[in-house]
């Protein structure tokens, strides 16, 4: 799909995920307040904040844009817009409450559901992985892209630290897999070139994908879910059908038919509440 060029969307992205960012880094130097959403999911005043100077500067520079972020009521409205800015203001809040530093703000575009921009920065590496449609990847203003991985035995692959800690670890057929936090960062990752691959065996929600796939996309590599169809944004469902990988192009055929064979198949170390059939 071919847009105009997004180099104003890509320079607001980057500032507004920059200026989020420091907004989370400022909170951790305080005592975090912490409650709990309906599904008992964390949220800290630090998600809240990210989200206000996010949506508020998406408004300013975009006002005809639609905008759906996770910590923000949705409105079925963007489901008739071309254009929705789809968010995560603190990607992996869990690790950010621990101290950790895989947390990151995700702040991805789609354009009549095709995702074509992100911007992935994670604060407390202040590493900033941005990109778009036909402008490329940076990595702190440097050009990246996929790596040229091809051997999946040798590949760096990554995946969530909740499905490597319900069983995964005991499928991976000895594979090279680190567990990470914050899909958002590890697609990010992959676009970069810092790891080969990254997937989810189970269905992921649009905050937390949407910049990290179109950064892969821009970056040359391949994204998709697991029954290798397209992913597609601004949709009606809160998480897409089955889960997803991401790797560059020479690889992604190769781990897409391992985690067809093995993986993918297998639901035993799936939450029930996000059991999902694959077939």
């Amino acid at each position: 799909m071919i847009v105009h060029s997004l180099d104003p969307e890509l320079a607001v992205a980057r500032d507004l995920a920059r200026a989020a960012g420091a907004a989370l880094q400022r909170h951790r130097a305080s005592p975090l307040e912490v409650g709990y959403k309906a599904r008992g999911e964390i949220v800290t005043a630090a998600d809240l904040e990210s989200d206000r100077i996010i949506h508020d500067g998406l408004a300013l520079a975009f006002p005809g844009d639609a905008v759906y972020s996770e910590e923000t009521a949705d409105n079925p409205r963007r489901l008739s817009m071309s254009r929705v800015w789809i968010v995560d203001p603190l990607d992996s809040t869990s690790n950010y409450a621990a101290g950790g530093d895989e947390y990151c703000v995700s702040i991805g575009l789609a354009v009549n559901g095709f995702p074509v921009l992100g911007a992935v920065y994670s604060p407390a590496r202040d590493e900033m992985i941005a990109g778009a449609q036909a402008l490329g990847v940076t990595l702190n203003d440097r050009p990246v892209r996929v790596s040229r991985a091809q051997d999946l035995a040798a590949a760096r692959l990554t995946v969530s630290r909740k499905e490597w800690q319900r069983g995964l670890a005991d499928v991976c057929d000895g594979l090279s897999i680190t567990p990470r936090a914050s899909l958002a960062a590890k697609l990010a990752r992959v676009a970069a070139g810092l790891d080969d691959g990254v997937f989810s065996t189970i269905p992921r929600k649009e905050w937390g994908t949407c910049a990290g796939v179109a950064l892969v996309l821009a970056a040359g590599g391949k994204a998709t879910l697991l029954d290798g169809s397209p992913i597609r944004f601004n949709r009606p469902e809160l998480k897409q059908a089955m889960g997803m990988l991401a790797a560059g192009p020479e690889l992604h055929g190769a781990l897409l038919r391992w985690l067809q064979r093995g993986p993918a198949a297998t639901t035993a170390f799936i939450d029930p509440t996000e059991r999902t059939l694959f077939a």
